[in-house]
C-alpha cells in the first residue's frame, strides 16, 4: 500500500495537488469526525505554501458571514489570513456542530480548495476504525457532483472489519 500511495502523491504533487493522510485507530470511533476534521485541517498548511492568496480570497467569497464556522471546524485555516489572530475572530467554542453542518462545512471547503489544477487525494489508513459519521461525512464529498475534484484511497484490515 506505501507504494501505490507514493506513486499517487508525486502525481497528484506533480499538477500541483495535495494529498492528505490519515491513520485511524482504535480511539477514532470514540471521537466521532475527529480523524477527518483533522485530515482536511493539513489542506490548510498546505495551501499556505502554494495557492494562499487566490484560495483564501475564494474562501472569503464562499463562506462570507459563515467564516466563523469553517474558523471553528478547521482552526488551522487561519494561516491564510494573516489580520485574523485570536484576538481579532473569537470562535464560540462551546456551539456545537452537528455532522450535518460539519458535512456541508467540509464539503463547501473541498469544493473551494480543489480543482483539476490543484486536485486532493485523500489516503485514509485502517478506516475500519473510523466512525460511521466520518464515512457518512467521506462518503457525501465523494458524491458531490458540484465541483470537487478529490480522489480517495482506503484501506482497511478485512479480518478488523466488523459487520
Amino acid at each position: 500500500k506505501s507504494m501505490l500511495v507514493d506513486s499517487l502523491r508525486d502525481r497528484v504533487n506533480a499538477v500541483g495537488g495535495y494529498t492528505i493522510k490519515k491513520k485511524f485507530d482504535a480511539m477514532s470511533r470514540e471521537k466521532p469526525l475527529s480523524g477527518v476534521i483533522l485530515a482536511f485541517n493539513q489542506v490548510c498548511q498546505m495551501i499556505k505554501d502554494t495557492a494562499k492568496p487566490v484560495i483564501a480570497k475564494r474562501l472569503r467569497d464562499e463562506f462570507g458571514v459563515d467564516f466563523s464556522l469553517l474558523m471553528r471546524l478547521l482552526p488551522s485555516v487561519s494561516v491564510l489570513f494573516p489580520e485574523f489572530d485570536n484576538s481579532t475572530m473569537r470562535v464560540e467554542a462551546c456551539v456545537a456542530m452537528n455532522a450535518r453542518s460539519v458535512c456541508f462545512t467540509l464539503l463547501r471547503f473541498v469544493r473551494v480548495v480543489s480543482s483539476p489544477r490543484h486536485p486532493i487525494m485523500l489516503f485514509l489508513d485502517d478506516v475500519q476504525w473510523a466512525d460511521s459519521t466520518a464515512l457518512d461525512v467521506i462518503h457525501t464529498i465523494l458524491s458531490d457532483t458540484m465541483g470537487s475534484c478529490m480522489f480517495f484511497v482506503g484501506t482497511y484490515r478485512d479480518n478488523e472489519v466488523q459487520i
